[in-house]
């Protein structure tokens, strides 16, 4: 009877060790969305909470003689799996690992990089913030998916725009004035009319707001005027057509319009916090998690004007 017993135990700890080592060996498959244009769309999570990674969208464009990669995921391990499976599409050089803005969900990966010593880029402004907030994302970031994440800065600094050659195919970098961040950077495709947004554009995942409302509608606008024929966004599947960044629009729109009046009344920004644009709570995943942040957020931009 113990000998079944002992026998028993040993299988169940396997069990919960293959378990524990498969969650953690998780492979990230990249999706052609356009000639030469590739994507993994991360699952709508928050990073400080989710067990496994990537909770952002990673994309990955090749030409004839190299290859890019916007965006990284949020650990050690995404990193090492995107890089796997570039490797399973192509064995070019990985000259350029491009990070739209500092947030660690899109750039926590940048390790898995570095043996290829490709060029880290990123908005003028991205080193401050950078340094400034690394340490604290690496002390929350505590499942064991993050185990051994150590968090590599940029070697390239982009000011206005920027064109890199991956042989045959040209890529356009934007650094943009404050919106979503105070250092987001997109990447646009012509080749293919592919937008690449970071988190300039969400999808399904509600907008978070961390740099300035009233930036953020009008570098929108900017982003509408290109001549795209798809976008990529930080968060959520890809968008075809002239109305991608329409939803979101319409929440930063509503959110500017419903904080200004809340300061008029005055309503005090905690209570604003807790009854501003609650009517579009059906609209967006993790609503709960980050509306009311960006409440705060608008409520100490706005309350200025």
């Amino acid at each position: 009877m113990k000998s079944i017993q002992t026998r028993l135990l040993l299988a169940s700890i396997w069990l919960s060790i293959f378990a524990a080592f498969s969650s953690l060996a998780q492979a990230i498959y990249l999706q052609e969305v356009a000639p030469g244009v590739y994507y993994h769309q991360g699952k709508i999570d928050d990073l400080f909470t989710t067990e496994s990674d990537p909770v952002a969208n990673i994309t990955v464009v090749v030409g004839d003689e190299a290859v890019a990669v916007i965006d990284t995921g949020g650990s050690r391990r995404a990193g090492e799996a995107i890089y796997q499976a570039i490797r399973d599409i192509t064995p070019l050089p990985i000259r350029y690992v491009i990070n739209t803005h500092v947030h660690p969900d899109h750039n926590f990966g940048n390790q898995a990089f570095v043996a290829d010593k490709p060029e880290f880029i990123a908005h003028t402004r991205y080193p401050g913030d950078f340094n400034a907030k690394a340490g604290y994302y690496l002390q929350r970031l505590t499942a064991p998916w993050f185990e051994g994440t150590t968090p590599i800065g940029a070697t390239r600094l982009i000011e206005s725009q920027a064109e890199i050659d991956l042989g045959h195919r040209i890529l356009l970098l934007t650094a943009h004035e404050r919106a979503h961040t105070r250092h987001d950077l997109s990447v646009f495709d012509s080749t293919t009319g592919t937008l690449i947004t970071g988190d300039l554009l969400f999808v399904e995942h509600v907008p978070t707001l961390d740099g300035s409302l009233t930036g953020w509608i009008n570098v929108t606008k900017t982003l509408e005027a290109m001549p795209f024929q798809r976008v990529i966004p930080g968060h959520g599947p890809v968008q075809i057509g002239k109305n991608a960044f329409e939803k979101q629009t319409h929440y930063l729109f509503s959110l500017a319009q419903e904080v200004r009046a809340a300061i008029n009344q005055p309503i005090d920004i905690n209570t604003a916090s807790l009854t501003v644009l609650t009517s579009h709570a059906k609209d967006w995943k993790l609503f709960e998690q980050f509306h009311s942040r960006n409440v705060i957020q608008a409520y100490k931009e706005l309350e200025w004007e």
